[in-house]
């Protein structure tokens, strides 16, 4: 018999203690649960307790002074007791989980499902274990899915995989934040509410939603009538700790933009000044990006002020996947000298800078969705080198088209951009790629190894695709009838045929039938193996059917 216990009566503590016995019953564990209870009644030889940093240092059990960094946690092993710390509440719940991986065999890649390996449940002899995160800010963004259901799963995956924040815009707040709002409580996820929102602020706030385009061209009493909406919808939700307002997503005008940042800055500034007025501890981060891929709304000008009030959000659209950052292209070279001056003016301002990177985003990716394992491992080691406080990875479905074939309608986008979203989390947290790497592969069954190995190999091919995003905007390769020109056509032809070729030389087959039941909602009714082999039949389809596509766009203009 194995005993928890726990020391106050937080949520997030109470949840941590109902996940930690719920998993150890499912390993067959039986499990008694006491709070504050004196030790020496106890009749259980197995005990765990799960505490916060503070109690474990003001507890006889503690020898010295324990500190984890940001939301860490530390799990200490003693004969027959084990300690799980937390920094902090929610830290508790990564504890747990990580835990449940470690001695019970669980892993936590899918959403909705555990995955229990036969369990050795063993602990270790004066064993300290301390986990503490890469970035501060480890998260989800979420602007468009109006699917709590999923939603809801995907929080619970998060924080089983160590994600502390969630980032919803307004709108889809204010449709979804009802039935998701528990889930975040309880787990003490932080909430960013922002994105593209304005138009659904100015009619929150009875005004024109045309007004949105000028809205920083300068400063207006519409703007105070933005703030006063966000103050009140921040007092209606406290879950939320931080809003991150994006101007709309086309570029400024030349002739404007030498006053847009400093006014988007004064505008920031001024929120976060009305929200510490009513006591909200609420955060405040204006974005730098180049919306319509208009470098003036990501560099600095001269009659920009940094500030030292609110924080930054850094977001480059139009990168090359299949580069690092630091490569020596025109555009890439740019934008991470802008990551360079931003991160230098938080630093003297004291402020925190965090990059939201596309790794799960169906739009910029699109159905030729590229696995990112390597890119994101290198990407965390460059950020981490240049001290960015926070790294935020965007999830956006499949962007369905009228004229394109019927099997975007099938694609299992969801399952999809797990196997960027699984990796980022792992790695924005600290964890070792190769580790992460057999982890996902033995979820793959008998051939693994050669699963992973394609794995790898595709992302050379096919993180190829997004060189063209920048010259073909607002086109990508999977939208050829937006294209006018076929300068690019011979050359993505050829990448085309690179997958085709290389799934040509492949063993390997997926079940037709399975074909026939499967549709873009239920990856629970398949493993993990099956999935993937879907995942590698919509690869080689979709390469097949956009071939054609640009063919004939080349013949006709021939």
């Amino acid at each position: 018999m194995n005993s928890i216990i726990y020391f106050n009566n937080h949520v997030t503590i109470k949840f941590a203690v109902e996940e930690l016995r719920r998993l150890m019953k499912k390993a067959g564990l039986q499990v008694n649960i006491y709070q504050n209870p004196d030790l020496n009644t106890l009749k259980e030889s197995k005990r765990i307790s799960i505490m916060l940093q503070d109690e474990f240092n003001s507890s006889s059990f503690s020898k010295g002074d324990l500190f984890i960094e940001k939301d860490g946690f530390a799990i200490f092993e003693n004969e027959n007791e084990t300690w799980i710390i937390g920094k902090e509440e929610r830290s508790t719940l990564y504890g747990v989980y990580h835990f449940c991986e470690k001695r019970l065999g669980y892993n936590w890649f899918s959403i909705g499902e555990e995955h229990l390996k036969e369990s050795n449940f063993i602990q270790g002899i004066n064993n300290w274990n301390i986990n503490e995160p890469a970035f501060n800010r480890r998260g989800n963004i979420l602007e468009t899915i109006n699917d709590p259901i999923y939603i809801s799963k995907l929080i619970d995956w998060g924080v089983k995989n160590g994600l502390n924040e969630f980032f919803f815009t307004f709108f889809l707040w204010d449709e979804i934040g009802e039935y998701i709002r528990e889930d975040l409580e309880k787990r003490s996820v932080n909430v960013t509410l922002g994105g593209h929102s304005l138009r659904f602020l100015l009619v929150a706030a009875e005004r024109s939603s045309n007004e949105s385009v000028g809205f920083f061209i300068a400063e207006s009493p519409l703007q105070n009538q933005v703030i006063e909406e966000i103050v009140n919808i921040c007092k209606k939700t406290p879950v939320v700790t931080r809003i991150s307002l994006w101007p709309e997503d086309i570029g400024i005008e030349e002739d404007h933009f030498s006053d847009f940042m400093q006014i988007y800055i004064v505008f920031a500034e001024r929120l976060k000044t009305a929200l510490k007025a009513e006591k909200l501890r609420v955060e405040v981060e204006h974005i730098v990006y180049n919306a319509g891929l208009a470098w003036n709304m990501l560099e600095r000008n001269e009659k920009t002020v940094p500030t030292n009030q609110v924080d930054i959000l850094y977001a480059y659209w139009g990168r090359d996947y299949s580069q690092s950052i630091d490569n020596n292209s025109t555009e890439q070279t740019r934008a991470i000298n802008a990551l360079k001056d931003w991160k230098k003016q938080t630093e003297a301002k004291q402020r925190s800078i965090t990059v939201l990177e596309y790794y799960s985003d169906h739009f910029m990716l699109s159905e030729l969705f590229p696995p990112l394992v390597k890119r994101i491992e290198e990407d965390v080691k460059a950020y981490r080198k240049l001290k960015i406080d926070g790294l935020l990875n965007l999830i956006v479905p499949i962007h369905e088209k009228e004229q394109s074939s019927e099997m975007p309608k099938k694609y299992p986008w969801k399952w999809i951009q797990q196997l960027n979203n699984y990796f980022y989390a792992g790695l924005s947290w600290g964890k070792n790629g190769d580790q992460l790497l057999r982890q996902f592969g033995s979820m793959l069954g008998p051939n693994n190894e050669r699963y992973v190995e394609i794995l790898l190999e595709l992302e050379k091919i096919v993180s190829q695709h997004t060189k063209w995003n920048f010259p073909l905007f607002p086109a990508r390769v999977v939208d050829p009838e937006k294209v006018s020109h076929p300068n690019d056509a011979t050359g993505i032809i050829e990448f085309l045929d690179e997958i085709i070729l290389f799934f040509n030389k492949q063993d390997i087959e997926i079940d037709k039938d399975l074909l026939m039941i499967q549709n873009k909602n239920n990856a629970v009714s398949f493993s993990n193996q099956e999935m993937l082999l879907i995942y590698f039949y919509y690869l080689k389809e979709t390469a097949k059917f956009y071939k054609k596509a640009w063919t004939k766009m080349l013949e006709v203009t021939k």
